[in-house]
């Protein structure tokens, strides 16, 4: 395990994730934002960090409905995005809703990938244990933004208006 992820860390620049944060939006553009939620409105936050929990990069703005690819998407083709590609033999940690492009690092499709079932057994081959040590190192940007709504509540629960 420690060779996988001493050679997952060697080009690994930082983790990319998606999140959403809820928002209020004018009646009439509601039906954009609302996703799964039970109805409440949110905003994409795709978010870059590295591995001291600093983010890097932040683009907000897509509507809560928005697949993660479609904004990453639109942070790549965008030029007033700020956002460049990593150097070559560098590259973010994703998850698979993205595509493994140069760049971008995601796991093996259809194998085990979650932190939580390997804690009922362990990796047994090496695409499970490159999937391991992947999710352990992809975990930092989960971390981060979740210290970020601890400190800021109001991205995870916005007050509303009356």
């Amino acid at each position: 395990m420690l060779y996988v992820l001493s050679s997952l860390i060697k080009g690994a620049i930082g983790a990319l994730y998606r999140t959403l944060v809820h928002v209020i939006v004018p009646a009439n553009q509601q039906s954009a934002y609302k996703g799964r939620g039970g109805g409440q409105c949110y905003q994409n936050v795709l978010g870059i960090c590295d591995f001291n929990m600093v983010f890097t990069y932040v683009w907000t703005g897509w509507e809560g409905i928005a697949h993660d690819s479609r904004v990453l998407n639109e942070v790549l083709y965008n030029s007033t995005s700020g956002f460049s590609i990593p150097p070559p033999n560098k590259y973010y940690l994703c998850d698979v809703a993205y595509a493994n492009t140069r760049g971008f690092l995601v796991p093996y499709r259809n194998i085990r990938y979650w932190l939580a079932d390997f804690r009922r057994c362990r990796a047994l081959t090496s695409e499970e244990k490159f999937n391991n040590g992947h999710a352990q190192l992809r975990n930092v940007i989960k971390c981060a933004y979740g210290v970020l709504k601890e400190r800021f509540p109001n991205l995870r629960e916005m007050a509303t208006y009356l």
